[in-house]
């Protein structure tokens, strides 16, 4: 399914093999809105991937890599705690870095995954 938002267009997912590749995802409120607090942005990130996975024949507990993006690297432990709360054993390789994310967002997660069967 291909999503035609402010953000650009872009497919949400896309299942290969048996795998589950997601674009990346931002944290929106339940108004669609970019929560106030840092903390809330990722929850709501990593909440809509899990949704995505879940879509796609997936979940966490699938996840084979993770690619994490701050706008601001002085927020990395913040993120840190949350993630390590959120994503279950075992944590996958992940790759974070910091960069500038469309409209003002902190963070964005990217994912390949397992389809579960």
């Amino acid at each position: 399914m291909t999503a035609e938002t402010s953000l650009g267009t872009y497919g949400s997912a896309r299942v290969a093999n048996g795998i589950v590749f997601t674009s990346g995802k931002v944290g929106l409120d339940a108004d669609g809105q970019r929560p106030a607090a840092f903390a809330d942005e990722v929850r709501a990130a990593i909440a809509d991937l899990e949704k995505t996975l879940t879509e796609y024949g997936s979940d966490l507990t699938g996840l084979l890599q993770v690619h994490c993006i701050l706008s601001d690297m002085s927020h990395f432990a913040e993120f840190d705690a949350i993630y390590r709360d959120m994503i279950p054993d075992p944590v996958p390789p992940r790759f974070t870095h910091g960069g500038e994310l469309v409209q003002d967002f902190r963070f964005e997660i990217v994912a390949i995954a397992t389809v579960l069967e």
